[in-house]
């Protein structure tokens, strides 16, 4: 992975991304709410004008507990990692 997307990490601090509404964010999407810190969103809930997404930075375990991100109007536009910039999860056994 080039350099100038990791810092010297073992991370993908910046991944390519594509501007999605948040009403059409999904669990595992890989969002980047500042820039050098995506985030994995692990679950959504969405009310008639709001959706309200708990997330975990990409270098947190997953026995972490999940932070919430701002709350955002569904026609608000977030960047989201394209697929192809993180392995997708395998599944739990």
């Amino acid at each position: 992975m080039p350099a100038r997307k990791t810092e010297g990490t073992r991370y993908n601090l910046h991944p390519l991304t594509r501007p999605v509404e948040a009403q059409r964010l999904q669990v595992g999407d890989v969002v980047v709410p500042e820039p050098g810190c995506p985030a994995v969103i692990t679950s959504i809930r969405r009310t008639r004008t709001d959706v309200v997404c708990r997330v975990r930075y990409i270098w947190q375990l997953p026995h972490e507990t999940p932070w919430p991100l701002e709350r955002l109007a569904r026609a608000t536009r977030i960047p989201v990692a394209v697929p192809g910039e993180y392995p997708k999860p395998q599944p739990q056994r």
